[in-house]
């Protein structure tokens, strides 16, 4: 029998923590009244993630070679 139980990938945790900073900015431009202010967290946020999922995908490739290497 297959064991089916998974552990949660350091990836998905990652890629979790992303998804409620986005959230949490969201909010923050909800009730930002300055229309620059609302520009600036948006930019805030796109640079944000595209830190979190360059780093997901350096995880990613990093635990690809590993396995190739075994």
């Amino acid at each position: 029998m297959k064991n089916t139980n998974r552990q949660p990938s350091s990836g998905s945790v990652l890629l979790g923590m992303a998804a409620g900073a986005a959230l949490g900015a969201v909010g923050t431009m909800a009730m930002a009244q300055n229309q620059r202010q609302v520009k600036r967290t948006a930019r805030k946020l796109a640079k944000g993630a595209e830190r979190a999922m360059s780093q997901l995908d350096t995880m990613v490739t990093d635990l690809v070679e590993r396995r190739m290497d075994l």
